[in-house]
């Protein structure tokens, strides 16, 4: 997210926050800085400081495709499993479709993501 530190256009500084969500659902916020810019220096620095606070590495990080993320969630946490944000998946396939078709495809794509098991999904 960017935010405005000026109400009259000033310089623009990146919110990287981090979520974690509990085996029961609740989200957590685990950290929250401002950076420079989405960099993998930032992203790094970002990442280490949760980690000394104590985070243990988690199963699986859902992220977006920032390509600094994504190299920093690789050096810190290697052995987690990266899932794409299932969001940002979806508008990219909605916004590529005609109006008239994106509730049903959206709606399918749904099926398939909840599917109970892989054969099912296919």
């Amino acid at each position: 997210m960017y935010e405005s530190l000026r109400r009259q256009g000033g310089p623009k500084e990146a919110l990287l926050c981090a979520w974690g969500i509990c085996r029961d659902g609740r989200r957590v916020l685990l950290h929250l800085a401002l950076g420079n810019k989405e960099s993998h220096a930032d992203w790094l620095d970002f990442l280490r400081d949760v980690v000394g606070r104590g985070l243990s590495p988690p199963l699986t990080m859902t992220s977006d495709g920032a390509p600094g993320l994504l190299r920093a969630l690789e050096e810190v946490f290697p052995a987690s499993v990266r899932i794409r944000w299932w969001r940002h998946k979806l508008q990219n396939v909605l916004a590529k479709l005609p109006e008239s078709a994106r509730a049903e495809v959206k709606a399918w794509l749904q099926a398939v993501r909840d599917a109970p098991t892989p054969e099912a999904g296919r």
